[in-house]
């Protein structure tokens, strides 16, 4: 009887690889799935949609807190479905994590070791496994450049209004998704588009629509076209020399604590240019920009988090390419994406449910799984009967016990979420809140965590809904700040507002707060009366940095007296709006005598009017202060 060797056919092995790497996926999904407090931010707005209160966050005003809006509108349609957020979240995390997986071994992968090679290296990314759950964006945003890549790849000789349609669609919707998965998509779409010159047109507006609509949806509803998460995350007084820095430790921590993510970007940057396939460039160039936009805005307090979906996009990238040399050899890259991930710290693959350690470090780049994990984890092995256990519920509990309406905490998610609308929470990082997240971050800061100063006056404004604001400037900004996001919607000043706020100019009312003056509420017209020589210092206004005083009106002047500290010299600016009118100095005498004196400026006729005067000490010891001044003329 004559034998016949069993030989597995091309077909049947991809079924099986397809089979087994789901299989395998979806374990370590399971094992490793969490919930970040982060996520909470976006289903206490959940929660008050499904409730009929609108996409908000606090309950009295109209801030987007959460920088995913189709997945926010995704988790709020199957939350309404299912009755419950914990579960829900889960299913559809891991489901569409599955699905991105499925495409891109039957779609995108050219052999079976090419399968092993992506399925190894998904598994030992800890960027992909710990944020393909976590409650975020992430599982959308990588099916949708997933799907882009296999569109992309189709005909792709052949220009054509639909293909260029169908890509332009998926960019619009990643970028509803999350605005900065542009930089992946939008340099393939730009070559598609410039390769169908005038007859580009129609499909790239049609296939912007639901990108357009949702900015529409914003700008009207919210009064601004991106979240305020993204003012809260680049503070007014931090640079690229401040940010920068931190975003090379990003990379550092990257490397160090899940080496397989950034070398797989960096492979997939280079290997199209390597073999010259130039149709894939748009790829490399979207993926070097996506890393370069992580240096630039300093990475995130999330280890690796922010080279999730470009390591997906990487993987699909790299899937398409041939693996050179005999059978064996075509091994050797899923070989060392185990070999790797195994002697790395934490390896998804081997994580159980005693998972923990809060720790955060000098960089303030944590594990946030790590960190979470007991709180929320779906498999953790403490309090597994319970959804969420955090300290936050009795947070939220003692603040409704004492009577308060208005609590203040950092981490807002959880707190957030079990406050309902029973609290407006204060957030100082300013993710949550319009006017803190247009102010200037503390020092020393932790990155995506800048905290705010306190802004006196502040809490009794929200808890009162009066105007309690110290800050002469921060008050009138705040102001226009409520219009916005409390006012009726279709009221022309609240539009009035809008378009002054967007187009920056009420921004000069920030200008004194930022630059660290005491503000002072003070009318042009009368002015105050002089003191006596020898009056108590005390009763002076104390000031480091400067002093800036707030006329009640524009107000046109030719001569001023101002009572000073004679132990300075002094600058002092007129100015309108923000933009200087005048400058003049204030000198004081070689050997000024302890005290306050009079000074007199004489103003040109040409300044015109003036909203704002801004004093600011030169020479001298101690603070610089300020007794009173007046309008001569």
């Amino acid at each position: 009887m004559q034998t016949v060797p069993l030989r597995m056919t091309e077909r049947s092995a991809r079924s099986l690889l397809l089979a087994g790497s789901l299989a395998l996926i979806g374990y370590v999904l399971l094992r490793t799935a969490w919930l970040t407090d982060d996520a909470y931010i976006t289903y206490r707005a959940v929660e008050n949609l499904v409730a009929g209160f609108g996409p908000q966050w606090n309950p009295d005003e109209r801030v987007q807190a959460f920088t995913h809006a189709l997945w926010f509108f995704v988790v709020s349609a199957f939350r309404a479905m299912t009755g419950e957020v914990y579960y829900t979240v889960y299913a559809l995390s891991i489901g569409l994590t599955l699905a991105a997986i499925t495409l891109v071994l039957r779609k995108l992968s050219t052999s079976v070791a090419m399968g092993l090679a992506v399925v190894a290296a998904c598994v030992g990314s800890r960027a992909f496994i710990d944020y393909s759950t976590s409650g975020l964006e992430n599982p959308l945003t990588n099916l949708l450049v997933v799907i882009f890549i296999v569109v992309f790849g189709r005909d792709s000789q052949a220009p054509t209004s639909r293909r260029l349609g169908s890509l332009v669609l998926l960019a619009s919707l990643a970028m509803t998704n999350r605005l900065d998965s542009a930089l992946i998509v939008l340099p393939a779409v730009a070559v598609e588009a410039w390769r169908m010159k005038r007859r580009a047109f129609a499909p790239v507006v049609l296939g912007a629509l639901p990108l357009v609509a949702w900015e529409v949806f914003s700008v009207i509803y919210y009064g601004f076209p991106v979240p305020n998460t993204v003012y809260a995350k680049l503070p007014p007084n931090l640079t690229f020399m401040d940010l920068g820095p931190q975003g090379w430790l990003y990379l550092k921590d990257s490397l160090a604590n899940d080496p397989v993510t950034l070398p797989t970007i960096v492979i997939a940057i280079l290997v199209p240019l390597a073999v010259r396939r130039w149709r894939d460039i748009p790829f490399a160039v979207g993926l070097l920009l996506s890393v370069l936009f992580v240096v630039r805005v300093g990475g995130d307090f999330m280890s690796s988090r922010f080279f999730n979906t470009p390591f997906l996009a990487a993987i699909a990238l790299l899937s398409r390419y041939q693996l050179p040399g005999p059978a064996l050899a075509r091994l050797v890259p899923a070989v060392v994406a185990v070999a790797v991930s195994l002697f790395t710290p934490f390896p998804p693959v081997l994580s159980n449910g005693a998972f923990d350690g809060r720790y955060e470090p000098p960089s303030g780049i944590t594990d946030e799984r790590r960190y979470y994990y007991q709180n929320s984890g779906l498999l953790r092995d403490k309090n597994l009967g319970q959804n969420l256990v955090t300290r936050r519920q009795a947070h939220v509990d003692r603040a409704l016990a004492r009577g308060l309406y208005v609590a203040s905490t950092t981490a807002i998610g959880y707190a957030g979420y079990f406050a309902g609308r029973r609290l407006h929470i204060l957030d100082p990082v300013g993710l949550s809140d319009p006017l803190l997240a247009r102010l200037p971050t503390a020092r020393p800061y932790r990155i995506g965590h800048f905290q705010r100063p306190e802004v006196v006056g502040y809490g009794e404004t929200l808890a009162t809904g009066r105007n309690q604001i110290e800050d002469p400037g921060v008050s009138a900004y705040f102001d226009k700040l409520a219009l916005i996001t409390r006012g009726p919607i279709w009221s022309v000043d609240r539009w009035a507002a809008i378009v002054d706020v967007n187009l920056g100019r009420a921004t000069y009312l920030l200008d004194s707060y930022s630059r660290g003056c005491v503000g002072v509420r003070t009318s042009a017209a009368l002015g105050y009366r002089p003191a006596e020589s020898n009056q108590d210092p005390n009763a002076a206004t104390a000031f480091d940095a400067c002093v800036t005083l707030f006329l009640d009106r524009p107000h046109a002047m030719r001569k001023v007296e101002f009572r000073l500290d004679a132990a300075h010299d002094y600058k002092v600016v007129y100015l309108m709006r923000g933009k200087e009118k005048h400058a003049a100095d204030i000198i004081a005498s070689v050997s000024p005598a302890p005290g306050l004196v009079e000074y007199q400026q004489a103003l040109p006729d040409s300044v015109g009017d003036i909203d704002q005067i801004r004093i600011v000490p030169r020479r001298g010891s101690g603070p610089g202060r300020l007794a009173y001044w007046r309008v001569l003329e």
